[in-house]
């Protein structure tokens, strides 16, 4: 059962016309590391789109990084006082869907963990 987050600070990063969708098997350029969240890289695909994707979403063939799962680095806008269902964590990263029923990513760090489930 996914637990509920409340939304701690407003958060809303520009996002690229072309966010990153990544297909299990779709190669990908992994550019920079993240420095506030360890794990997670700035990724580029081959038609320009990027975003932050997870190092346990891409493993390594010869000299490119491949996509083992399907990954979709778009990142949600919040703001404060809004409640999110967490769907998973990866590193200090939470995927989460909000009421209007758009899934993104979001630091840890604006979110507060609700101990109630949907149904308490």
């Amino acid at each position: 059962m996914p637990a509920l987050c409340r939304v701690t600070a407003n958060y809303c990063q520009p996002q690229s016309e072309r966010a990153l969708f990544l297909e299990r098997g779709q190669s990908v350029l992994r550019v920079e590391p993240d420095r506030r969240h360890v794990g997670w890289w700035w990724c580029v695909d081959r038609w320009g789109n990027a975003g932050w994707v997870h190092e346990s979403a891409l493993g390594e063939d010869d000299y490119r990084f491949i996509a083992l799962e399907d990954f979709d680095s778009h990142e949600l806008c919040v703001q404060v006082g809004e409640v999110l269902r967490l769907l998973e964590t990866r590193s200090g990263r939470a995927r989460c869907i909000n009421a209007a029923g758009e899934v993104g990513w979001l630091p840890m760090e604006v979110l507060e963990i609700a101990l109630l489930s949907e149904q308490d």
